[in-house]
């Protein structure tokens, strides 16, 4: 899903974003400065809370081995001689692992720009958790970054970026899924359903492991949520069995595409007249149309129109599901 950080580094380069990065200390024209391990710290808002035990470990016996290749990248804190880490936390603990007194380092002065590639780095590894990388993204907001500027950093659709964003927002348990590693569209699913019943999904998440929580679980929770629904509004409603007299979020959503007033069934529709068609997709709970006569920048997403052409996004193929051919 991610683009390789040399794209990204690439983009910024080209656009002058890198220039200015270094101060004006001597540590800062490129060459590697030797740290006590001792006087660096960690970032606190580094995107990554958690290390793999057993990757930090195979790390460290390759740094006891070759020491330590890649300088780290540092940011003077105080006059005492403390540095926090901008970038390479991870090698910075095989390093103290193995036994090492001292690192290389590269002393810079931190930057929005530089803070934009620190948190791409490690958004872009795939080994974080749905949490962390949310963490991540709401950083770059915080920093200043739009939506469509995070997206081209990270290789993204805004669509992502959008459900990544959603996720702090979220109720503690969804967010605690999160931290699990649940899947982020698995998540906006939930917490769509969370909205029309907080019950049903409190009973839903105690009673499934997340590592079994992904979109075809969350479907078959939102079929229950919907049928449930639809029996308690018949009992009082008695007409409102009849599919006329019900219509749906994705009814109206036809509707609105397809230039109808009001919601009919497929048998109902005109026949066409010029033999055009429009292909209808669903993402999520909503409902759009796939523009064919525009070209995606990735190979892998489509453009499509939601909102009635009020809203053109580009989303990955493994983001949809057909929904339906409408005749114009």
């Amino acid at each position: 899903m991610a683009r390789n950080l040399t794209d990204t580094l690439g983009k910024l380069a080209a656009a002058g974003k890198l220039d200015g990065i270094a101060n004006d200390k001597p540590a800062s024209s490129g060459a590697d400065t030797l740290i006590d391990v001792s006087l660096i710290e960690p970032d606190p808002e580094q995107p990554r809370r958690t290390f793999d035990k057993d990757k930090l470990q195979s790390l460290s016996d390759n740094v006891k081995v070759h020491g330590v290749l890649q300088a780290i990248t540092v940011q003077p804190v105080n006059e005492d001689g403390k540095h926090l880490i901008i970038m390479g936390e991870r090698r910075w603990r095989a390093a103290k692992l193995a036994g090492m007194k001292a690192i290389p380092a590269k002393i810079r002065e931190a930057t929005s720009e530089l803070r934009a590639i620190q948190i791409t780095e490690n958004v872009q590894r795939e080994d974080l958790s749905t949490m962390e990388i949310a963490l991540a993204v709401e950083q770059m907001r915080k920093d200043g970054l739009s939506r469509s500027a995070i997206a081209e950093s990270l290789g993204w659709a805004q669509s992502t970026i959008s459900r990544f964003s959603g996720v702090v927002k979220m109720p503690d348990e969804l967010q605690e899924l999160a931290r699990l590693n649940v899947p982020v569209l698995a998540l906006a699913d939930l917490h769509a359903q969370w909205k029309k019943d907080e019950s049903a999904v409190r009973d839903f998440i105690n009673a499934i492991p997340a590592e079994d929580i992904t979109r075809v679980t969350v479907a078959s929770l939102r079929a229950e949520i919907e049928a449930g629904q639809g029996a308690s509004s018949s009992k009082t409603h008695p007409e409102a069995e009849s599919p006329e007299n019900k219509p749906t979020n994705l009814t109206a959503g036809l509707a609105a595409l397809s230039g109808e007033n009001e919601p009919s069934k497929p048998q109902d529709r005109p026949k066409p007249t010029n033999g055009q068609v429009a292909i209808l997709c669903q993402q999520g709970n909503l409902i759009g149309r796939i523009l064919t006569d525009r070209k995606a920048r990735s190979s892998k997403a489509i453009m499509v129109s939601f909102e009635n052409g009020e809203r053109v996004e580009e989303i990955p193929l493994t983001d949809i599901v057909l929904f339906e051919v409408v005749e114009l």
